[in-house]
């Protein structure tokens, strides 16, 4: 094994990226600044199992080390976040929720380019206007690695099923529909228990990850990795990257009700 030095790799969450901003939606200005700061300033965006082998103590990345994580699979990241991570040559990770995504698949809508609360009301009537489909998605992977954000999200739009059932009902859409073995998984609203914890570890999934803010060592702990959630424009990275890469003041930074 490699020895690591001690220090964390941030984790960004994203949800929309829209040509305005709003609640947990960045504008198309604000998210390309971004990406092209990091672009400018060298920064390594990490792929998900590059980020796995770093928290198990396997792989050293750069110094300038960032994760990029988006969260559902809505199918303004196709719209606008994959065009402009292709433009500066950058990756992320995409947890979609599996369910949204079948249902999306099944039919073609025009693209619909809604708020967040109005994506949310939009997934049982008109799932493909706002949600990713498939196909989309794999165009999409020479930029994003696939993941699991569960198969129902939890929101009891289409019918429920138990927890055990919806893990395994998530991984095995990912490799059916797109022969990913996925290993990686997002909670939902970022609550989860131990319970839930030792259900997802059983069913295969390695490294989970939550809505907490925080910093990210190479300690083998991957049962909650922090994130922060992305804020306007590129001093408002420079300024996370800053503190999150750095274990003391991350730790007290993400203890900051405000950033």
């Amino acid at each position: 094994m490699q020895r690591i030095s001690v220090r964390s790799v941030p984790v960004i969450m994203y949800h929309h990226v829209l040509p305005e901003g709003g609640f947990i939606t960045s504008s198309t200005k604000e998210f390309e600044a971004q990406m092209a700061y990091l672009a400018k300033k060298g920064y390594k965006t990490l792929t998900s199992e590059e980020f796995l082998a770093f928290k198990r103590g396997n792989y050293e990345p750069p110094k300038r080390s960032v994760l990029i994580t988006f969260d559902d699979g809505w199918r303004d990241n196709y719209v606008y976040a994959y065009a402009i991570l292709k433009k500066y040559g950058l990756r992320a990770t995409l947890f979609v929720v599996t369910e949204w995504v079948e249902e999306a698949s099944r039919v073609e809508a025009e693209f619909a380019a809604l708020s967040h609360n109005e994506c949310k009301e939009a997934i049982s009537t008109n799932p493909r206007g706002v949600m990713l489909n498939w196909e989309e998605l794999k165009q999409m992977s020479d930029v994003f690695d696939i993941h699991s954000h569960t198969h129902t999200h939890r929101d009891n739009y289409f019918p429920d099923v138990e927890w055990h059932e919806d893990f395994e009902i998530s991984k095995n859409l990912l490799k059916e529909r797109l022969g990913i073995e996925s290993h990686h998984l997002c909670w939902p609203r970022g609550k989860y228990t131990q319970g839930l914890i030792r259900t997802a570890k059983a069913m295969g999934y390695e490294i989970l990850y939550t809505t907490e803010r925080g910093v990210n060592l190479p300690d083998n702990k991957t049962d909650a990795i922090k994130r922060i959630a992305a804020k306007k424009g590129a001093f408002w990275l420079a300024k996370n990257l800053f503190f999150f890469s750095r274990p003391l003041l991350g730790a007290w930074y993400a203890k900051k009700k405000h950033s």
